[in-house]
Parts: structure tokens; sequence; C-alpha cells
């Protein structure tokens, strides 16, 4: 009897394979991981401790790059740029557990991550969100080649794609000039895909960066886009801090009052 799989999580134990006999190379790629920090009760004083608490000291095999917070979801998270998964053991182990707020922790690898340049000409009033999909397996790369490969307008723009296949099955994180913009791209252009059985949106309402504009861009272009690689350097905004910058519109433009 073959059973029909909807769903795949996975789980890596990096402590096996130590890659002794791996191709030339194969050990200088690093991976973006995301510790996802879930509350007892009260998820903004995770994001407290984050802020002002966490160490942001960088090691050669365990850089911080930024944290989030978004609305509706009940974790603060934070991408780490590693060079094998045991890196983040001392963060989950040693340090994440000074915040007596935190109940469990859950880590999903980005797998293919691809990241976007920030556009010069682009809406003043960008407010940043993040999408989740699920889907059946046989679409999973079909789903990912079209987002990768979309048209987007001029007022919907991605900042990264990724497989994560430990919780979500693809993550999206997207500026657009409105909520409004955000939603109908997703009722228009997600929903209706072939294989897609759910999908989410969630507006970013805190940001911080733990490694310097300058660093992050340089993490950025080891994931870069085929097609970021061909824009033309003029049409790219070197200047506009992604994660940091959202916050600041959000907050000039009056968008999501109850949460900053």
């Amino acid at each position: 009897m073959i059973l029909e799989t909807t769903h795949i999580t996975t789980y890596i134990m990096p402590s096996i394979f130590k890659y002794t006999n791996s191709p030339r190379g194969m050990e200088e790629n690093n991976m973006l991981i995301i510790a996802r920090l879930f509350p007892k009760i009260d998820v903004n004083k995770i994001w407290d401790y984050v802020e002002h608490e966490m160490k942001e000291e960088v090691s050669k095999n365990m850089i911080p790059l930024y944290a989030t917070q978004t609305e509706g979801m009940m974790d603060v998270g934070i991408i780490f740029d590693v060079k094998h998964p045991d890196d983040l053991a001392p963060f989950l182990t040693e340090e994440i557990v000074k915040c007596t707020e935190v109940h469990h922790t859950k880590t999903i690898s980005l797998m293919k991550p691809v990241f976007f340049p920030i556009p010069k000409k682009k809406p003043e009033n960008i407010q940043r969100y993040l999408i989740r999909m699920y889907m059946h397996p046989r679409y999973y790369k079909q789903i990912y080649d079209y987002l990768i490969n979309y048209n987007y307008p001029y007022n919907l723009f991605p900042i990264y794609i990724s497989y994560s296949l430990g919780d979500e099955d693809i993550i999206m994180s997207i500026a657009a000039d409105s909520k409004e913009t955000a939603i109908k791209f997703l009722k228009e252009h997600i929903r209706t895909l072939d294989g897609v059985d759910q999908s989410a949106l969630y507006p970013v309402f805190r940001a911080k960066r733990f490694a310097p504009l300058e660093k992050l861009i340089e993490h950025q272009k080891k994931y870069l886009a085929e097609r970021g690689k061909k824009t033309p350097l003029e049409e790219i905004d070197l200047k506009f801090d992604w994660v940091e910058d959202f916050e600041q519109y959000a907050m000039l433009t009056g968008a999501f009052p109850a949460d900053l």
C-alpha cells in the first residue's frame, strides 16, 4: 500500500556527518537557520531580552543576522548564518535559557534560500510581510521556481524566498506599499496555485539587526537570485537597511499603531 504524502518535516543530525569526504568546497558552504522562540505567556518579554540583553558576539561559525517579530505569530524569530547546524547549540542551550519567558524553541533550516536586491525605485510607504505556505511535496519545486521568476510589480517586491521544511514548506519575505496590496498578492497569485493547501500573511512590526548593514549585504550576496546578479548596480539600493528601515517606515506611515 502506498500512502500519499502531504507534508514533509526535515530533521538534521549534523553530528553524524562531518563532511570529511565531501567534495572540495563543500565545507565552505554556510547555511541559514531560523531560531523561533515561543513564550510562556508574553512574547514581548522575549523581544525585550533579544533587543536589549542578548549577546551580539560574532564567532566565525555562528553569526546572528537579525531578529523579527510578526503580528499573528506568537514567537520571535532570529536568523543565523552558521557553518554547521551544531554551531547553533550554544545559543539554544546556554544563551537563550537566560530568558525565563522562553517556553520552547524551534529551529528551521532554510534550504536553497534566495535573496533579491532592494530596488532604488520603490514606494515610500513600504512595509514588510512574511508569507508561509504549505503544499504537497510534488509541487515544491514548481511553486518555488514560480515565486523566484515571477514578474513582481512596482508596489510589491520579494526580499527572500526559501524552502523551510521544518515548519511551513516555503517561506517568503516581501515588501509592499500596503497590507491590502500584500493580501491581494496572496489571494490572487499564491492561493490560486496548484498544490497550495494553506497560506498565511503576517506583518512584520519589529526588527533588530545584529550584523552591520555592510555585513548583512555581504551575506545576502551569497544567496542572491540569478536575476538579482544581472540587475544593474545603479538600480539597487545598497544604503537601504532592509531589516530596520521597514520598522521606521511603518512608524512614519502609521502602520500597526497598536504594536508600535
